[in-house]
């Protein structure tokens, strides 16, 4: 196993956050992308910010090919001149078969 400094247990956390409504959501009928767009928008959002603005780390997903792609973004990175840092993380994901109703 390997690790990277500056992400840690806030990025496990989150990724548990993530499919734990992505299972919820679509067990309620919901869109994957809808669910995601929580993270996504507020990832945009903060990508934008100057960095003294911005929140420290925070994280977008993309779902496709029954893969979660997480970006952990941490903005006060120590070994980044600009601060900017990213940890990708790709995590084989099945979403729970919808019962098809005729």
């Amino acid at each position: 196993m390997g690790f990277a400094f500056g992400f840690g247990s806030i990025e496990e956390g989150e990724r548990q956050k993530v499919k734990d409504a992505l299972w919820d959501g679509t067990l309620a009928g919901k869109d994957a992308t809808a669910i995601l767009k929580e993270w996504n928008d507020k990832a945009a959002e903060n990508d934008a910010m100057p960095r003294d603005k911005a929140p420290e780390r925070y994280t977008s997903v993309r779902y496709y090919d029954n893969t979660l792609h997480f970006s952990h973004i941490n903005r006060q990175h120590p070994f980044s001149p600009d601060g900017w840092a990213m940890l990708s993380i790709e995590e084989r994901f099945a979403l729970p078969q919808q019962e098809v109703r005729s």
